[in-house]
Formats: structure tokens, C-alpha cells, sequence
């Protein structure tokens, strides 16, 4: 049955994996035509917007997804109704935001594009939490190849849309409205895929909407927390400085937006199997999970992170081209960051399962007002450095703590000897890219990888439970 379980996990990574690379890379190749097409100003004024509905949006949030998630994994849940019942939730709440979106608009100094922008990217919001809710079902089926379909849906179609809009000169706002409907097309695909499998109906049942939010509740004032310190970096940017450092800044920010769904789509579905065997008092299970988990994360981290440091450059002058250069010195700041909270997603998904939501929101508090004040006192000064490392020790204190959370309530012992094992595979990956001639992107990424995987295997830092 471990066995059984392991492999459905091993074979849903791989298709979310093969799934996550390709819609990677079509949504790099979309930002690179973005950055390149839009000024760093405009592009700054991109960032604006979508910090602005992000952070607004949480609000309708409410940590529905890991909630729903790990509940509908539970035995003797009613799939169809509790799945329902947040959708319509979440449906509500958004068409609430959106009503009152314009009065709050009103308060903020922005000038009249960038509040047209919001209003546009709204759509883009709205689609993603439906999404959301949605991919909890088929993460915990342990069916993730569909999300994955339906995501590479909406990045082909978004690239083809941003294509147009580049050969035809959209306007500003136009391109912003292609980025939505995208969008919609990536919900429409995940919803033809659930109509084969269970009903989903407008409903208003009241006690699922009771049960759910009682569980979720801390998880909606965690996520809170978390995105105001994860985007008001880019707001208090926006209201301090000129558009064109939010730009810069948002063309490093965009790079590391994109590879933290990796671990978010992975721990989609090591939770369910997580929170099942906890509320079965299977501790030894539970430790086992965790640390597969932490040795797959570790393998792909690592050398990730090491590999952007030396590679920042010629990656900013690829993918944003000129006027981006000093987003370079961002990204090598920022990636330290992604790394962070690709190892950290592992227990901060794990609190779910150990319910130690409400514990954890003192910890969320705390990283945000940290945040917060560091963001007031030295972004007006250093700019966008200022954010990328308040960002960094942001993320690292939340990752701590959930860390400590997790720890204490399932009292299970975490071998660091992957870790220890994939950093210095991709030490010497590092120092391989550095000394070597300067080459293009397209052969030093590969001798990285070569060098990386030939001593990963030589000191055998290869996890066990990865091939077995």
C-alpha cells in the first residue's frame, strides 16, 4: 500500500513536472516578449497592478485551496457538495471585490491607467482562485495530469494572445486584457475536465460553508499576512519610487513567480497523503512522507539556486533585454528567497495537515510586520535591494517556523543528509559555469546540469526514495 501510494505520487510529479516544464517555458518566453515590448515603465506599471489586486485579493482568498484539499481527502467527505460549496463561496466574494473595487481605488495616488489596469487584471485574480479550488480536487484524486493540461491551456493561449498583441502594437491596457481572457481559458479547461468526473452546482449549504470556514479561517489570516509582506514590497515601491525601479524589480519578482508553483503544485499533492496518515495517528508514515518530500525538494533546489546566482546576468539580458541590467543583481537576492520557500513549502503545507493553522498565524504576524517596517524604512532609500532582501528574511522566518510547528506537533526526526549531499553537487556545478568561457545560455545550462547530475551520482547524492 506504501508502495502503491508512493508510486501515485512519483507518477502524478512527473506529469506535473513534464506539464511545469513546458508551460515554464512558454510562460518565460511570454515575460521575455513583455519585458521587451513594454518600457520599464509600463512594465512597472504591469507590476503595480497586478501587486495591487493580489494583495487585494486576498481577501476573497481565505486559504480555501489547501483547506479543501486536504478535506475532501479525508474519509467519509461529500466531494461534490464541499467542492460546490467553496466554489460558490469564492465566487461570491469575488463578485463582492469587485463592486467595491472602484471606491477603494479612489484612495490610492495612482494615475489612470494603472487604475484601469487593476480593474482588468481583476478578471485574472478571479479566474485563478476558481482555478485553485478546482486543482484541489484533482490533487487530492492524485489526478494532476489535468491540471497541469489545464494550465498549459492557458499558457499556450497566453502566448499566442501576447504574440498578437506585440505584432499588432496593442495598447498598454489591451495587452493587460489579453492577459485575462488567458486566464479564462485555463479555468474553462479544468471545469470541461470535472464535468466528467463529479457535478459541481451552485450551492448554498450553509453547514459545509460553517465546517470549511472553521478549519480555514486561520489559513485566510495567514495567507493575509503572507501577501503583504510577499507584494507590499512592490506596492510601497509604487508609491516611493519611480515606475521604472518597480519595473526592473517586477522583471527579477516575475522569475521567481513562476518557479514557486513548482513546489506548490508538488506539495498539492504530498499533502493529502500527509494529512491522511496524522489523522490516522500514523506518525511513522507521516515522517517517511515528510522526508521523501524534503529529499525530492532538495535535489531540484539547490542546484537551482546556485546555477541563477552565476547565471543572473546573461538570464536578465535573455529574457528582458536592455534597460533591465540592473534587475540582475535582483534576481541573485531574490533566488535565495525561492529557494527558501521551495524547502519551506514543505512545512508550511505540513502545518495544514498537523492542524497548527492557528498557532502559526502569531509567526505570520510577526514576518509581516517585520516586513512592513523594513519596507517603510529602506525602500524609499535602496530601492529595490531593499525589497529583494526583506523578502529573503521574510520568507526564512516563516520557513523557521512552520519548520518548529510541524516538529513539535508530529515529533519526527528530518535527515539533512541530501541536503548536505545536493549543495555540494551544486558547489561545484557553480563553479563550473563560473570558470567556463562565456558561453551562451544554451550550452551552459546543460554542461551545469551534466556536471551537477555526474557528481550528485558519484557521492551518491541521489535520495534513495526517489528511485525506489
Amino acid at each position: 500500500m506504501a508502495m502503491s501510494l508512493t508510486r501515485s505520487i512519483a507518477k502524478n510529479t512527473a506529469y506535473l513536472t513534464i506539464g511545469k516544464i513546458i508551460s515554464t517555458v512558454l510562460g518565460v518566453i511570454t515575460i521575455a516578449l513583455l519585458l521587451r515590448y513594454l518600457s520599464p515603465d509600463d512594465y512597472g506599471r504591469y507590476t503595480t497592478a497586478i501587486a495591487f489586486v493580489l494583495l487585494l485579493g486576498t481577501v476573497t482568498d481565505f486559504g480555501l485551496n489547501l483547506t479543501t484539499t486536504a478535506d475532501i481527502s479525508l474519509p467519509n467527505t461529500d466531494t461534490a457538495k464541499t467542492l460546490s460549496s467553496v466554489f460558490t463561496f469564492r465566487l461570491l466574494a469575488n463578485l463582492a471585490l469587485l463592486g467595491l473595487l472602484p471606491f477603494i481605488l479612489n484612495w490610492f495616488p495612482y494615475e489612470p491607467l494603472v487604475k484601469q489596469a487593476i480593474l482588468i487584471l481583476t478578471v485574472l485574480f478571479f479566474s485563478a482562485t476558481l482555478f485553485q479550488v478546482l486543482a484541489s480536487y484533482f490533487q487530492s484524486t492524485l489526478e494532476a495530469g489535468k491540471v497541469a493540461i489545464a494550465d498549459l491551456a492557458g499558457k499556450v493561449v497566453l502566448l499566442a494572445l501576447t504574440a498578437a498583441a506585440v505584432v499588432w502594437r496593442f495598447s498598454f491596457n489591451e495587452i493587460m486584457l489579453t492577459i485575462s481572457l488567458a486566464s479564462l481559458v485555463q479555468l474553462w479547461a479544468l471545469i470541461r475536465f470535472l464535468d466528467k468526473k463529479i457535478a459541481l452546482r451552485f450551492s448554498f449549504d450553509w453547514p459545509t460553508w460553517r465546517r470549511i470556514m472553521a478549519k480555514t479561517w486561520p489559513i485566510a489570516v495567514s495567507v493575509v499576512l503572507t501577501t503583504i509582506y510577499f507584494k507590499g514590497d512592490t506596492l510601497i515601491l509604487s508609491l516611493t519610487r519611480p515606475y521604472e525601479d518597480v519595473g526592473i524589480y517586477g522583471a527579477a519578482y516575475k522569475i521567481l513567480e513562476v518557479l514557486i508553483s513548482l513546489p506548490i503544485l508538488f506539495m498539492g499533492l504530498v499533502l493529502p497523503p500527509l494529512a491522511r496518515s496524522f489523522s490516522e495517528g500514523d506518525k511513522t508514515k507521516f515522517g517517511r512522507l515528510l522526508q521523501k518530500a524534503w529529499d525530492g525538494l532538495c535535489l531540484f533546489t539547490l542546484p537551482m539556486v546556485a546555477g541563477t546566482i552565476i547565471l543572473a546576468k546573461p538570464i536578465i539580458a535573455l529574457i528582458a533585454g536592455p534597460g533591465y541590467e540592473p534587475a540582475s543583481g535582483v534576481l541573485q537576492i531574490l533566488i535565495v528567497a525561492t529557494g527558501i520557500i521551495f524547502l519551506g513549502s514543505l512545512f508550511t503545507h505540513a502545518v495544514v495537515a498537523v492542524n497548527e493553522q492557528k498557532p502559526m498565524i502569531v509567526y505570520y504576524l510577526i514576518a509581516a510586520i517585520v516586513a512592513v517596517a523594513l519596507y517603510i524604512k529602506f525602500i524609499p532609500i535602496y530601492s529595490y535591494y531593499a525589497a529583494a532582501i526583506t523578502t529573503v528574511i521574510a520568507e526564512l522566518l516563516i520557513s523557521l517556523a512552520a519548520f518548529y510547528k510541524v516538529r513539535k506537533k508530529a515529533a519526527f526526526k528530518l535527515s539533512l543528509a541530501s541536503f548536505g549531499k545536493t549543495l555540494i553537487a551544486s558547489i561545484f556545478m557553480a563553479a563550473t559555469i563560473y570558470y567556463l568561457p562565456a558561453w551562451p545560455l544554451v550550452l551552459l545550462i546543460p554542461a551545469g546540469a551534466a556536471v551537477y547530475a555526474l557528481v550528485a551520482w558519484f557521492i551518491k547524492a541521489w535520495p534513495h526514495s526517489i528511485h525506489s
